[in-house]
Formats: C-alpha cells, sequence, structure tokens
C-alpha cells in the first residue's frame, strides 16, 4: 500500500529531525505490529547547479528492514504553497496510492502585513525581513546560550516590528481564499482521477497573540474547505477541533504557536490513526 500526504512545514516538520504527524503516524503504526511500515519524505531541491539534483530526502525503514506492508510518502515541503502540489502528479499517479492525505491553507492563510503585498515597506524596515515568513516568531531557540542570546534579541526585535505593521490593519494572507479554493479543486481533480481515497485536513489552531487576525482567517478557510470538499466529494476532517478537545494545558506547539512540536505531532498522529484506522 502507499499512502501520500501532501501539506507544507506542518506537515513536513521543522528543524534537522522534520518531526511531524506523519513520522509520529509510522511510529505508532509499527507499535501495533501489525504492519510493516517504511517512510519516504521527499522535497523539491535546488543544488545551485553543483550536481544536477532536483529532489531531496529520507527513507526510514523498520529497524529489521522487512519488506514493506505500507509506505508512507512525505511529500511536504516547507514554504511551498498548495500549487507546488501539482507537480508530484507524476509521481502520485505512478504510485496509485490507496489514500491521499492533503493538509494544506495554513501558510497561504496567516496574516501578513499589508507591506509584503503593496511592497510598500517602511524605510526601518530591513531588505532581509522583507520576505513573507522573515519576521515570522522562531520556533525555538538554540541549547548553545551565545547563539541563544543572539537569536532572542533578533527575534524580539523582529517581531515589535511584525506586530507594529500588523496593527495598523489591512493585513491579508498570502492567498486570497477563492484563489486558494480554485488551486485546491484543480488539485482535487487531479487526485481523485486516480481512483484514490482522499482526506482533506481542517486547519489547526493558531495563536492570536502571535499571528494577530489569523485564527478569524483560518475559522473562514475551514468554512471553505468543508464546502470544497463536500462539492468535490471528498472526505473533510476538522482535526483541530479533535485536538481542542485534549487537556487544554497541553503544550502541543512550539513558541510560534503554529508548528506542532513532539508532543503536537503525537496527538495529531492519534487523531489520524484514529480517524483512517479506526479498528486499530
Amino acid at each position: 500500500m502507499n499512502w501520500v500526504f501532501l501539506g507544507d512545514s506542518l506537515t513536513e516538520g521543522v528543524g534537522s529531525k522534520r518531526i511531524s504527524y506523519v513520522s509520529e503516524l509510522v511510529t505508532q503504526i509499527r507499535s501495533t505490529g501489525g504492519l510493516n511500515v517504511h517512510e519516504l519524505r521527499l522535497r523539491h531541491v535546488d543544488p545551485g547547479g553543483f550536481v544536477d539534483f532536483n529532489v531531496a530526502g529520507k527513507m526510514d525503514v523498520d529497524e529489521s528492514s522487512h519488506s514493506s506492508d505500507l509506505w508512507c510518502w512525505n511529500l511536504a515541503s516547507e514554504g511551498q504553497m498548495i500549487e507546488s502540489d501539482l507537480a508530484w502528479l507524476p509521481l502520485i499517479s505512478t504510485l496509485r496510492p490507496e489514500l491521499v492525505v492533503i493538509f494544506r491553507g495554513s501558510l497561504e492563510s496567516i496574516v501578513r502585513p499589508a507591506a509584503l503585498h503593496s511592497g510598500t515597506w517602511p524605510w526601518w524596515v530591513p531588505s532581509s525581513w522583507r520576505s513573507y515568513a522573515a519576521m515570522d516568531p522562531r520556533c525555538y531557540f538554540s541549547a548553545t546560550w551565545w547563539r541563544k542570546a543572539k537569536q532572542q534579541s533578533i527575534d524580539a526585535t523582529k517581531q515589535k516590528a511584525r506586530l507594529k505593521l500588523l496593527s495598523r490593519g489591512a493585513g491579508r494572507p498570502l492567498l486570497d481564499a477563492e484563489l486558494f479554493a480554485a488551486h485546491l479543486t484543480t488539485l482535487l481533480h487531479s487526485v481523485r482521477a486516480l481512483k484514490t481515497r482522499v482526506l482533506l485536513l481542517g486547519l489547526l489552531p493558531v495563536d492570536e497573540s502571535r499571528f494577530p487576525g489569523s485564527p478569524a482567517s483560518f475559522e473562514s478557510v475551514n468554512t471553505k474547505l468543508k464546502h470544497v470538499a463536500a462539492t468535490e466529494g471528498v472526505d473533510f476532517f476538522d482535526w483541530g477541533a479533535e485536538l481542542k478537545k485534549g487537556t487544554p494545558d497541553q503544550k502541543l506547539f512550539y513558541r510560534d504557536g503554529f508548528h506542532p512540536n513532539l508532543a503536537g505531532a503525537q496527538v495529531l498522529a492519534e487523531i489520524l490513526r484514529s480517524r483512517l484506522c479506526p479498528q486499530g
């Protein structure tokens, strides 16, 4: 069997270990002892002309290197929006997966300063801060004290500037909801043509204090996702609502209030496993 996962950094994971709900799902399925499951993580890369590669990744097989009953293909990539998923269609069509899980909309729907779209940045914003995610809060800091001190100082300055820009109003997501829905519909048409099961995941909670205006944007997009799923005849799962049913004081996200940490990835994997494998 092949299961394919499409998304952004929330699916790929962050940091060098790329911990995500996909890797934790593989771990949990392995722990049941019922299936030999392997994970293959792939992403598009640009090596700068030094070598003729355009993808990179990691293959994780079980400790005994058994032949696999199930391959989980994590094709998510940080910093890439939904239209980039279309580039994977030749591979997906060759795999003929039994399941395609799509977790899109978070990156596209975070409210960003209006200057990102207009290009009219105040003079005091350094040019290196003007890309869409350059001023986002760091997920975590280095364990090395002097690096941590430097990172904390820079991050505090960036957050003060970013929140000041957002307080001026007129912040906008990277993609308009209608345009995002159009890209999603195109993707769903292509995937459904493979006669496979498609599971569309709703957006997860986002911290209002870190990303002002984004929770309302996410709520609107979730409504749009549910509508598109119904129109296209695919499953929609609001796993964010399931996450909120857990213990309120659980620390499931990194300090940015956006990316799930290890504990969050484990909880999300369990929620998803219960949905995909209700009989265990």
